[in-house]
């Protein structure tokens, strides 16, 4: 498990790809993971199975209504990697999620080979959000077997990594800042794209 940052208040886990947030009925997740070893987790919100990166969770419950709130009001600025099949442009899409208000606002890094390499900051956190929306515009996310259609072919695993999340944090009101590196089986389709290390301050 590849702890980002931990203080008595709140946890960030870099989630590898193929691993649960949260587990089923027949297969534990990473929230269970670290019910076994911390006397109180929270989970805040969740990342895609076949996603990767930044998944925060609080450790005291005395944080939770103040991550909540700022969950709530869009305080906590939750950004994407992606890699996209087709030509894309800076964008805000705005198409409904589950029939429900969606809002993702795109800045795009490099297109070459007939791909899009994007930055997705989130203004709302729907299921499948970033996925669906890509899709609805024609740029579906390479790798993507639910809604990519031939594009979920063109990669063995979905290519959205969850980069950055940063917060004010709850009690203390610090201002944090935690990134997370291109993971290996990402990193030939963005080459020296987006480059980085993972940090916490």
């Amino acid at each position: 498990m590849n702890i980002i940052f931990r203080d008595q208040w709140l946890l960030v886990v870099d989630k590898p790809v193929g691993q649960l947030t949260q587990g089923t009925e027949t297969e534990a997740g990473l929230f269970e993971a670290l019910q076994a070893t911390e006397s109180y987790v929270g989970l805040q919100h969740r990342l895609d199975r076949p996603a990767s990166g930044l998944v925060l969770f609080t450790v005291d419950r005395r944080a939770n209504r103040g991550i909540s709130e700022a969950l709530q009001s869009h305080q906590i600025a939750r950004t994407y990697l992606a890699v996209l099949s087709g030509q894309c442009k800076d964008a805000v899409w705005e198409q409904p999620v589950a029939r429900r208000e969606a809002k993702s606002e795109v800045r795009v890094l490099d297109f070459s080979g007939g791909v899009s390499r994007v930055e997705v900051a989130l203004h709302t956190g729907r299921k499948h959000q970033i996925r669906v929306q890509a899709a609805l515009n024609r740029t579906p996310v390479l790798g993507d077997r639910r809604y990519g259609a031939e594009a979920g072919r063109m990669w063995p695993r979905l290519a959205l990594h969850a980069r950055r999340l940063a917060l004010r944090h709850p009690i203390t009101a610090e201002a944090l800042v935690f990134e997370s590196p291109v993971p290996e089986d990402l990193a030939e389709l963005w080459g020296d794209t987006a480059v980085g290390e993972s940090r916490g301050h």
